[in-house]
């Protein structure tokens, strides 16, 4: 099974390699020290997400490996102005887009929409899956009635109060902002219950100006799926963990936003761990791809509880492909390179016919 696993990614790989010779790549991104970026939250600054100049550098050398000619742009107006000149030829055009400046809810949209638009091909999951996987509540609704197993939630709305409000018997639940990624507003004072989780989504919905989601908190491990789905048929490969400080099961612990931010964090393979539980992690995850209608690079969040039950706590349809990612991850375990990480990224969304 691995070799027939290494074997469909040197497929896209070489896919890649051919698109190179008729294609020119758009790299739209977010970069921390070009992008004109002025809407930002106080303390979780969304440019946690932004590229470096080193991460860039990584992106472009690969992209010039494999044989793309690049055009780059660090704001989406930018790029907006420059497709809608209609000078352009832009059926031989690939946008790879890591844009999402600002604080609105469809920021990482905004770019698939526009592609879609003007036909232009891109990576990744189209404008209403995007958005759709942003809504950790109404996701993890459209997952439960569809057997997946995912935590009990709650919805705290800013105009109209509890959607519905968790019960006092509930337990530890997570408080966090039902709309951001990569732990922006999550610290360990967001594991909390009774009165300290109610002022919790108080102080997160006075800062985030947004939907607040109270989830079931579940001590154990904590897993990330990548997940590549080339014409409509995910792929999954092993279940990366998270170890913290040299401890994989991370019990109540959480990957939060100052931990992302400096790296202090580390990844193994879970199968070695509880291979069990493993198998049933890499089962839901391809059955939350095809739910959801996730395309090219996704990735599906797990919490697996000390008994060893599965949940999917978060879906990003954007994933991290930098150095500290579980996709370089992945690539490197199973003995590729970072060119051909972003050789995949790039072939696994540009089905068959759209050559």
């Amino acid at each position: 099974m691995e070799l027939q696993k290494k074997a469909y990614l040197q497929a896209l790989v070489q896919r890649a390699m051919q698109l190179a010779s008729s294609h020119e790549v758009i790299l739209l991104t977010s970069n921390k020290e070009k992008t004109n970026s002025q809407d930002d939250y106080t303390g979780y600054s969304v440019k946690s997400e932004f590229f470096s100049e080193d991460e860039e550098a990584r992106i472009l050398n690969s992209l010039n490996k494999i044989g793309f000619s690049v055009h780059q742009f660090y704001n989406e107006e930018d790029f907006i102005a420059f497709v809608s000149e209609g000078q352009q030829k832009l059926s031989k055009k690939i946008v790879i887009n890591s844009a999402q400046k600002g604080t609105k809810i469809g920021r990482k949209s905004l770019i698939p929409a526009v592609c879609d638009l003007f036909g232009i091909s891109y990576v990744g999951s189209d404008p209403y899956v995007v958005s759709l996987c942003r809504d950790k509540y109404r996701c993890g609704c459209i997952l439960a009635q569809n057997g997946i197993p995912v935590p009990d939630a709650w919805l705290y709305q800013p105009l109209g109060g509890w959607f519905h409000e968790p019960p006092a018997t509930v337990g530890q639940l997570i408080v966090k902002p039902n709309y951001e990624a990569a732990s922006i507003g999550i610290d360990a004072l967001n594991i909390c219950n009774g009165s300290a989780m109610y002022e919790k989504v108080r102080q997160l919905e006075a800062i985030y100006h947004q939907e607040i989601l109270a989830q079931q908190f579940i001590a154990g491990y904590e897993v990330e799926i990548p997940v590549i789905t080339f014409n409509n048929i995910p792929t999954v490969f092993f279940p990366v963990g998270i170890n913290l400080d040299g401890n994989k099961k991370m019990g109540e612990r959480i990957l939060d936003y100052h931990l992302r931010d400096v790296d202090a964090y580390e990844y193994y393979d879970f199968s070695l761990e509880n291979p069990q539980a493993a198998q049933e992690t890499l089962e839901v995850a391809v059955r939350t791809a095809q739910i959801l209608n996730i395309k090219g690079f996704g990735r599906v969040d797990l919490r697996v509880s000390e008994n060893g039950s599965v949940y999917v706590t978060d879906i990003a349809t954007n994933p991290h492909y930098t150095a500290r990612s579980s996709y370089e991850f992945l690539f490197s375990q199973l003995g590729f390179s970072y060119d051909d990480l972003i050789a995949c990224l790039i072939a696994a969304s540009i089905g068959e016919g759209k050559q």
